[in-house]
Order: C-alpha cells, then structure tokens, then sequence
C-alpha cells in the first residue's frame, strides 16, 4: 500500500515537473517585450497531467501553472487571476472525457470532443477571460502586435491543446507499432519539414510564402501513412518554427496569426484522417478475422437473405450437411421451409419466435445430402441495417448426433446396469412404479422375484473380481432367456437380481417360472477354462396380497429370499406373515447383542475331545452361548451371523480368547491337568497385524503356554487369501500355538495349497460323519480325509460322533481323535473343572 502511494507520488511530481518546464518553454519563445505568443505548449502539457493523473492532481497544477507567470511583468493579484483563467480552462477539457480515458484508443469522437470542448469552448472562454479580466495586459500589448490579442490567445491554447493532447493519447496505444520503418520515415518527414523551413526563412521573399503549403501534404502524408504521433511531431515541428524568435521578427504578426491558423486547420484535418486510417485498419482487420472464423469455424456458419435464399455457405457448412457452397447459394434454407414431410415438428415456434424476439436457439432435425437425418444444434439471428429493416439471417448450427448419442448413453446408464445391460436399482424402481400402476388399474397381479446367487462370494474372492463378473453376465442372459420379452428382470448390486411377472394369478405359474430360473442357474459355468456352479435363493411377493406399495413389496421379497436360504439355499420361498415376526426378532437379537458383553449375558461351554488310542481327554473346543434375561437362550446360529455382519464379532471374538486363556489357566493353578483348549477365529480376526498380535497380548496377560492353545481356522476362510492367510499362521506357529482346519471339505481348498499350510490337525465336519456308516459315500469321504491328513503329518479330529457305530467306523479309518454327543455334551466352566478332574485321577 505504501509502495503504491509512493509511485502515485513520483508519478504526480514528474508531471508537474514537466508542466513547469512547458511553461518555461512558452516563456522563452515569447517575442521581445510581449506577454503572448503563439507557441504555448503548456494548455495541452496541462490537459494531460490532468487527464493522466485525474482530480488529486489539482491543487499542485495550479501551484505549477502559477510558477512561471510570476516571470511576467504582473502583479500578484494578476498572476492568481491568470493561473485561475488557464486551471478553469484545463478543468473543462478534462470534465469532458471520462476517468481513464486514456485506458481506450483515439476515436473519432474523441477528436470532435477536444475540437469543440478542449480547443472551441476551452479556447474562447479562457481567451474571453483573459480580455475581460485583465484588459491593463490586453491594452499593453495591442499597440506591439499590430492585431487583436484574443485571436493570438485562442490560437495558441487551440494549438497546444490539437497537437499534444491527440499525439501523446495516441502514443500510450501505438507504441508498440512504432517500429524501425515508422522511425525513419517520420524522420525523413520531419527533416523535409524542417529544412525547407529554415530555406524559406533564410531566403524570406512574401511572395514566396505559398510555399509553406507544401506542408500540408507532408501532414497529410504522416497522417495517413503514419498516424496521430507522426502526425503531431509534424505539427509541433512547424509550430516551434513559426513560433520561433527569427520567424517573428521577420514575418508580419498578420501572417504569423494566418500560418497559425491554417496550422491548426492542417492538425485539425490530419488528426481526423488518423482516426480514420487507425479505424479503418482495425476494421480491415477485425474483417480478416471474421472471415478467418468464419471459413475455419468448426460449426456450421450461414447467411440468409431477407427473403430466405441462402447468400453465403463456410467450409464446415458442406462438412456437416455434404452440399457445396455452389449447391447450396441461390436455394431456400430448409429452416424457413414449412412445406409437408420437414422432419421438425417444432419449426412454427421456431418461426414464431425468430420473428417476435429475433433469435432462436434450440435443437431441430435436419437431413444431409445423402438423405440421412441427424440432430441438430442450431442458433439462428434476424439481422437489421442502421434503418431497422430486416437485413439477413445468420445461422450456426452444429452437428448434435455425438453430443445426442452421449446424452442418450448417459440417460442409459442411470437407468442401466453398466455389467450386465439390465435395468439398475433406479431404473428397477421406475419400471416397478409403472407396472403397479398398470396391475392396479387393470386389477391384475404381480409378483416380484426377488434372487440372490448361494456362495457367489466365495467365488469372487477366491477366484478373482474378473471371473465373478464373467459369471453375473452369464446369470443375467440366462434369466432373461427364461423370461418373457415385456417382464422386468434388474441387477440391484453385487449378486443381487430382481424379477417382476405381470398379468399373473395362479401360484403354480409363479413356482413354475421360479422353478425354471433356479434350474438355468444351478446349470455349469465354463469360465476361462475352468467349471464352475452356482445356484439362487429366490424370495417372492405378490400384488396385491402381501403388499401394495413398491418398497413393501421387495422388502417381503427380501425376507422371503432369506428364508429361502435359511431352507438350504437353490429353493424358493413365498412370503408368508410369519416371515414378519421373525424378521423382528432379528433386529431384536441385534440390538441386544450390542449389551451382551457389558452385562455379562455371554458365557462358555467346554466340548471335550478324546483320544481313540488312549481312551484319554486329549483336548476341549470353546463354544460360546448367550443367555438374555428376557428372550432366554439365543442359539449361536442366530447370532453369531449377525455379529460377523455388524462387525461385532471382533469383540466377541477377543473377549472368547481372553476368557478360554483365563479359564485354561485358572483350572492349571488349581493343578489339574489341562490339555490343549481350542478357540475358533472368525473371518474378520484373520487380519495381518491384528491377530498375531491380540494372541501375543492376550497369552502374556493371562500366562498361558502357547502350546496349549489351539486355533482353528475355517476352510474357507484360508483359501480366501492363501498367501496371506500363510504369513499369519507362520508367525503363529512361531509363537508356538496350534493350527487346526475346521469343516475340511465344505470349501474350495486344493489340496495342491494344502500341503504348503502350517497346520497341526484337521477337523472333519460332522456332515460326513452323520452318515456313517450306512452311508458308503459318507464311509468314503472320511477314509479319505484321514488317508490324506496321515500323508500329510497331521492329526485327524471328527466332529459330531454320537453313536458307537460311528466311533468304531471312524477308529477303524484311523482317526486319532473325537467329539461329539457319543462322550459328552458341551460342558458348563464348572462342569468341564470337574471333568478334567476326574479323568485325571
């Protein structure tokens, strides 16, 4: 900010410098004993500090005006009313032009301005004032002139004002043009103008004095050929010549007073012809330009006459529409054309409006050469001449068919699923709002199929995102194959599609399409050279019976499809009321289970496990149970699914560690024999970084030995992240804990992967122990299993043994260690103390 008022300063003060000097300078000139002279550049030096520095400037330009008249031979009272007479004469040329004039180029306006206000009524007000107000000064030197003083007044603030004001005005605009070129030819000008001036004096001859009219031309040359600055120079060149002392005392006053006149006339014309010449070339110019836009535009550019023909075509015109310029001239444009078979059914609103408003905008249909009909973007103006008549039309259209295509693609797409080309949740819901609108005034029924892929995530993650979608794009043509051509079929995200049947009454027509999409689903999928099955659960509600409303409808389709998984998945299920209740009691279970922890509501079940070559307790797995004062006993398989969803499961999981260690390590401080307590991990503990860790803290806190702690770990949950899933297990193998696989053969697991895993025992599941041994299957797959574990070193557990049969059918496969019903069921803390216990005696 102080920099800024600093420069204003300087500013201000190298102005008023060069004020004060001006005046000097008119001084200097002045002839011998007279207080006037033609010369006085100080009127336009002032007009310029005042136009360059505006109002603030003021009070020190009349300080510097009143400067130098106190070298004249007039009292003080006289110099404050001249310095008054010459800052009142400034202020009206100023007052005429707008704050920072300067900032836009000379215009011809300008020149009528300064002619009439700066050097007209500027001139005669302040030669008027000087005559009247001073007449001691005016009778003083009339006798010396030998003219009126007034004239000689006027002409030489008229001068001062033309010559400077225009010169320097134009300067601040064309600076950057005055080249090397413009240099020298004003140069050789100005040295033209100067030595035949000097001729003429030094050989003065009156009748030779019409040769000073060769000045003119050259003024009108420097004009014309080099504008207001050359122009000016010229001007300033032959004032300070006729001004000079030589020249008054050689010419006559009346002749000095005419070539002062007819200098100024000069000025006058020359300052009119580089307006002109300036304008014009800018016009030149701005033509080239639009005719550079006009044939390199990329839209199309046409003219119309008045009367509808078109005058004038550009290059992207004949692009765009395939019709050359000279097919094109001379012909109606089809925008006026309101003949039958005009592709535009809005073209009288467009004619209608172009005719109230003059302009239109919008998009219309129009037809290429070849016949083709394509979309359009067309801005259209009336044109008037200077008199208000309609002069010509102009048109610029462009061609709308890729803008159109991607408005329509996005349009798509909001309503489409980008995979699989089927209608989004958006565009589900929109179609579903039109059909219940449809079957309610029809009064017909509708029925939405609401499916869900059975174990789709276990694909996905096992074998890639890429394949997982290859298989949604498969499910999708194969349900729409299945359907017909005006049902609705949609993808809601991941796994998830919905189906929508209308005109449909009978359930046996429902069960039997549900039936049909649950048989092409539950058909192989050959994916990058590898087989794969899927199946659906599919939950179905119908119109009007379970609902009415959209919303209400897929939430009963969704309950439905839950039960439908619930009943062993690869079925479907209507909605039934009961649906309701149960799914109530879910969100109770829900909220519950967020307090279960705090008030101690969760508790541990100990299942012995036995050896079959010792007969001896070799081993416990954790289980864990919840009882609420008010529901009672809540089932782990109710709950735990909804821990794992909400991400509580986490610490439930940690507080089951925490607890067994506890437990473990209280029964070892009684001094019970305590073997191995196995603790099952959930899919969200398997982190890296996090489980390894929690083990580490929770065995130093409660001073287990690693050794006695078991871990199992689901199959499924191993073959997610193999790699990973390795470098967990490793670092706890090297903490010294045991790794159990649990439900082995209920996954995915290659047996190629198998032997890399740090494991210590596998657990059959009990759903092929349930069999045995009537099953031969069953009989079988555990043979197998205890086959594969002995080959690859690890102990074999069986799950679920409750009879005898069972027990002597898996013993004799070589299976090392049971549990199950057939030794004991879980057992309470207390229960299991005394147990162990017992066994050990």
């Amino acid at each position: 900010m102080n920099s800024e008022i600093v420069k204003i300063k300087a500013s201000e003060s190298i102005w008023l410098l060069v004020c004060v000097l001006a005046s000097f300078l008119d001084l200097a000139f002045l002839p011998t004993d007279q207080m006037i002279g033609l010369l006085s550049l100080s009127s336009g030096i002032y007009v310029l500090a005042l136009m360059q520095n505006g109002w603030r400037i003021l009070p020190y330009l009349a300080a510097a005006i009143a400067l130098p008249c106190l070298y004249l031979p007039l009292s003080i009272p006289q110099v404050l009313l001249l310095s008054t007479i010459k800052l009142c004469s400034t202020s009206i040329v100023y007052s005429v032009f707008s704050a920072g004039a300067f900032r836009q180029p000379f215009k011809i306006r300008d020149a009528i301005r300064l002619l009439v206000w700066g050097a007209g009524v500027a001139g005669f007000l302040s030669s008027t004032s000087i005559m009247l107000l001073l007449p001691g000064m005016m009778a003083q030197m009339q006798p010396q002139t030998g003219l009126h003083p007034w004239w000689l007044l006027y002409l030489s603030h008229l001068l001062g004002v033309l010559i400077l004001v225009p010169g320097y005005w134009a300067l601040l605009h064309e600076r950057l043009v005055l080249r090397a070129n413009w240099l020298i030819e004003t140069t050789f000008l100005l040295a033209i103008a100067a030595s035949g001036g000097m001729l003429q004096l030094a050989h003065f001859n009156p009748s030779t004095l019409q040769w000073t009219y060769l000045c003119f031309p050259l003024m009108v040359w420097s004009a014309l050929r080099m504008g207001q600055v050359s122009n000016s120079l010229m001007a300033l060149l032959l004032l300070l010549i006729l001004a000079s002392p030589t020249v008054n005392q050689t010419l006559p006053n009346s002749e000095i007073l005419m070539q002062g006149i007819l200098l100024a006339m000069a000025q006058q014309m020359g300052i009119f012809l580089a307006v002109i010449r300036r304008e014009n070339e800018l016009a030149v110019s701005e033509a080239r330009l639009a005719k550079q836009v006009f044939h390199h535009a990329s839209e199309g550019i046409m003219m119309i006459s008045a009367d509808h023909q078109v005058v004038a075509v550009n290059p992207a015109f004949s692009r765009i529409t395939g019709y050359s310029e000279e097919e094109a001239l001379g012909h109606q444009s089809r925008i006026f054309d309101t003949r039958p078979g005009n592709p535009n059914q809005y073209q009288s609103i467009l004619l209608r409006e172009l005719d109230a408003k003059g302009h239109w905008e919008g998009e219309m249909l129009d037809k290429r050469k070849s016949g083709e009909v394509y979309p359009a973007w067309l801005s259209i103006s009336a044109v008037h001449d200077h008199e208000g008549r309609l002069s010509r039309y102009v048109g610029i259209f462009s061609d709308y068919t890729t803008r159109k295509q991607a408005e329509q693609r996005v349009n798509y797409l909001a309503r489409h699923d980008s995979l699989t080309e089927l209608f989004n949740r958006n565009g589900f819901h929109e179609e579903l709002a039109k059909a219940l609108i449809r079957a309610g005034t029809k009064r017909r029924g509708l029925a939405v199929f609401f499916i869900d892929l059975d174990r789709f995530k276990s694909i996905n993650d096992t074998l890639g995102h890429d394949v997982g979608d290859q298989l949604l794009r498969i499910v999708a043509q194969r349900l729409k194959k299945q359907l017909k051509q005006d049902d609705i079929i949609a993808r809601l995200g991941g796994d998830e599609f919905t189906v929508v049947l209308e005109n449909v009454h009978l359930a046996a027509q429902i069960a039997q399409v549900a039936e049909r999409l649950l048989h092409t689903i539950a058909e192989s999928y050959l994916i990058n050279g590898q087989e794969l099955f899927v199946t659906g659960s599919i939950g179905i509600s119908l119109y009007p019976n379970d609902a009415g409303l959209a919303s209400q409808l897929m939430r009963n389709a969704d309950l439905a499809m839950y039960r439908a998984k619930d009943m062993g998945k690869n079925a479907y299920q209507f909605f039934a009321q009961d649906m309701n209740s149960t799914n109530t009691q879910q969100f109770s279970v829900q909220a519950a289970l967020r307090f279960a922890l705090e008030r101690e509501q969760l508790y541990l079940m100990f299942q012995p496990q036995m050896n079959l070559a010792t007969g001896q307790l070799c081993g416990m797995e954790c289980l864990i149970r919840w009882q609420h004062p008010e529901m009672g006993a809540i089932s782990p398989v109710e709950f735990i699914p909804i821990a794992e969803e909400t991400g509580m499961i986490l610490q439930i999981g940690h507080w089951v560690l925490q607890r067994a260690c506890q437990v473990a390590q209280g029964w070892r401080e009684q001094g019970l024999q305590v073997p191995k307590i196995a603790v099952n991990l959930s899919v969200r503990q398997f982190k890296p970084g996090i489980l390894v860790e929690q083990v580490a803290t929770v065995l130093a806190e409660t001073g287990l030995p690693p050794y006695l702690l078991e871990l199992e770990v689901t199959e499924s949950l191993i073959m997610r992240r193999i790699n990973e899933a390795v470098e967990i297990m490793n670092d706890l193998k090297a903490m010294g804990v045991s790794l159990a696989i649990d439900d082995f053969g209920t996954g995915y697991s290659s047996l190629s992967q198998l032997k890399y895993l740090p494991l210590d025992i596998l657990k059959i599941d009990r759903s092929f122990v349930e069999g045995l041994p009537a099953s031969s299957d069953d009989t079988a797959i555990a043979q197998s299993i205890v086959a594969m574990a002995k080959k690859l070193g690890l102990s074999v557990v069986a799950e679920g043994v409750e009879t005898l049969e069972q027990m002597q059918t898996l013993r004799d496969a070589g299976c090392d260690m049971m549990q199950g019903y057939y030794y004991a069921k879980p057992l309470s803390e207390i229960e299991m103390g005394q147990f162990i216990e017992r066994v050990s005696a």
